[in-house]
């Protein structure tokens, strides 16, 4: 049979207690970082779009190319998906820095036998914020995907 969290000594116990926020604490940063990883190529995809479209326009600004108004749209795209993945930033800075409570107040509950270790959750997003967080990254891997297609569509022509 296996020892209960009360038969412990005190030592016993603040060593389970380390182990188990270590491990929880583990279990939420996985979840921020694939996130956070998503979120950076976006920020270096449509920030490279925006730098090499407004410098091929500089070059070309005063030679007359037909198809330079066309190049507007696709840069507007650009900025239109680095500004969605930038608004990523904010939901992640807010759950980082609520991170640390919400895993303490459960580990706090498990050791009062308030809840179970089955139902221990790394501190992510609630449904909400996982919605508001996918529709932010692929609203602007979208609006990548339409900027790229339009910049060789237009210089294809």
């Amino acid at each position: 049979e296996y020892m209960k969290y009360k038969e412990m000594s005190k030592e016993q116990q603040e060593a389970f207690r380390s182990i188990f926020l270590n491990a929880l604490s583990i279990k939420s940063q996985e979840e921020q970082q694939y996130t956070q990883q998503f979120f950076r190529l976006l920020v270096l995809g449509n920030g490279t779009g925006i730098v090499l479209l407004v410098s091929f326009i500089g070059a070309n600004a005063g030679k007359n190319l037909p198809y330079f108004s066309d190049l507007v749209f696709p840069l507007t795209m650009y900025f239109i998906g680095a500004i969605l993945a930038a608004l990523v930033y904010f939901p992640l800075m807010s759950v980082a820095s609520q991170a640390t409570v919400h895993i303490a107040n459960q580990v706090n509950d498990f050791f009062l036998n308030k809840l179970n270790v089955e139902d221990f959750q790394g501190y992510g997003f609630n449904g909400i914020g996982r919605a508001i967080i996918f529709l932010l990254l692929i609203s602007s891997l979208v609006a990548f995907c339409i900027g790229m297609y339009q910049c060789i569509k237009v210089l294809s022509m």
